[in-house]
């Protein structure tokens, strides 16, 4: 019996699924960038042998160079591309890398804080114990806790 991933694997090599490649190739591209720049593409895409990037902030020249640079160093490399890491890459063909930037805004949201750590209670010992230690340096502490607490209620 096979599992899913066998599944899947037998599928994408069929021609009328060979894009399964090609997005699984994207994700590996886009998990060796850096996690700050993961986290702002929005998506890519390959088409005509170019690759696309989305991102959703704005980048300066350098950045995107860079990134563009980091991409095709790993496409170039046949070192790099050999691994286990990025064994989907091999099957796809990629002549160059585009990167654009999405005008809209990302969509924020605020997460729901609660406010039940700003809730003090009432200190509720009162300090009457009774202290049966043979120790006398340690009766000596135990008693000046006894007060620091009666002191305070």
């Amino acid at each position: 019996m096979k599992n899913a991933s066998q599944i899947i694997n037998t599928l994408q090599c069929k021609p009328q699924f060979s894009k399964l490649i090609t997005y699984r190739c994207v994700d590996k591209l886009k998990s060796s960038l850096l996690v700050s720049v993961q986290k702002n593409i929005k998506y890519g895409f390959v088409k005509n042998n170019t690759l696309y990037f989305i991102l959703t902030t704005r980048l300066n020249k350098l950045d995107i160079n860079n990134i563009i640079n980091t991409i095709k160093l790993i496409l170039n490399s046949p070192m790099i591309l050999e691994s286990e890491k990025f064994v989907e890459c091999l099957g796809v063909k990629i002549d160059d890398v585009k990167i654009f930037t999405d005008p809209k805004p990302q969509k924020k949201f605020s997460a729901f804080t609660t406010t039940s750590h700003l809730k003090t209670y009432r200190e509720r010992a009162t300090g009457e114990l009774d202290v049966k230690i043979e120790d006398e340096k340690l009766k000596s502490l135990v008693q000046s806790v006894l007060e620091i607490i009666k002191e305070r209620t």
